[in-house]
């Protein structure tokens, strides 16, 4: 069995094959005949657009699985369903919290809303939701990581991200925030929204998880744009010598000053771009 990983949505397209890049992040995921979205991007256009250009049916997708409930993974739903027949049920797995209220402070004083997609009666009907704090075996070889509450590294949690909790808007723990692992055959192969957890608490996290195998590739955002150079290099060190020094094809919210300095402390062959378009297989 292989398993076939595409990015349909991220910051960078790629004009020369009429992808189009936009803030957020998506990706397709086929298991021979099953196909699944992990995340949809903010821009419904965007997204309906680069699933033509990649010949990604909508009505063959079986299940989207959310990293977390910010728009910019989730906003492009009510384009993505209206898109599909009516009569094709589709499951939406994600954390309890996805569609909690969430705001993100703009220079402290005004407030812009990250939350969930507002749906209409028909699109609820049109899906069967299916939350979870825990680990979740999509199939035999996806796991959705859960919760993950062992934050020892630093995360990517910001005071101007908040949600509504107990009637008063306070600093959001990003608790819903969760990652895919896909069991290999040559290691673990874990893909990532935005990681608010954190990079190394999700890699400690996931490699505790499926009792100490290997890390072999970390795929999508990993949330450190706030990340000074000292840091980065902690989380380069970390990489290499507790992890064995995954490929990393990182994207969206990792930040490309970030990623620049990975590259030139890994290498081309390590650090690898990806942007709308990457295609990656696997056996597993």
């Amino acid at each position: 069995m292989n398993v076939k990983i595409t990015n349909i949505y991220s910051n960078v397209g790629q004009s020369e094959k009429n992808l189009k890049g936009a803030y957020g992040n998506g990706f397709y995921l086929e298991f021979g005949s099953e196909k699944i979205l992990f995340d949809l991007g903010w821009n419904g256009k965007v997204l309906l657009h680069n699933l033509n250009e990649l010949n990604i049916n909508v009505d063959e997708i079986g299940k989207i699985i959310f990293s977390h409930g910010h728009m910019d993974h989730t906003k492009a739903l009510p384009a993505f369903l209206k898109q599909r027949d009516s009569s094709k049920k589709i499951t939406i797995i994600g954390h309890p919290s996805i569609m909690e209220r969430k705001k993100i402070k703009i220079l402290g004083l005004r407030l812009l809303s990250l939350a969930f997609p507002k749906l209409t009666d028909k699109m609820k009907s049109m899906i069967d939701f299916q939350f979870s704090k825990d680990p979740v075996k999509i199939n035999e070889f996806l796991t959705f990581t859960g919760e993950i509450n062992e934050r020892p590294e630093k995360d990517g949690t910001e005071k101007k991200l908040i949600h509504f909790k107990n009637g008063v808007w306070e600093t959001d723990p990003l608790s819903d925030d969760a990652s895919l692992v896909i069991e290999t055959k040559a290691g673990l192969v874990l893909i990532g929204g935005c990681m608010h957890s954190g990079l190394l608490n999700t890699c400690k996290y996931v490699t505790k998880l499926f009792g100490g195998k290997k890390i072999v590739a970390i795929i999508g955002g990993t949330h450190m744009m706030g990340f000074d150079v000292k840091e980065v290099e902690h989380v380069a060190k970390e990489l290499e010598e507790k992890y064995g020094l995954p490929k990393l094809y990182l994207n969206h919210c990792t930040g490309e000053e970030i990623i620049g300095q990975l590259k030139d402390k890994f290498g081309s062959e390590i650090v690898i771009p990806c942007p709308v378009g990457t295609t990656l297989t696997y056996d597993c």
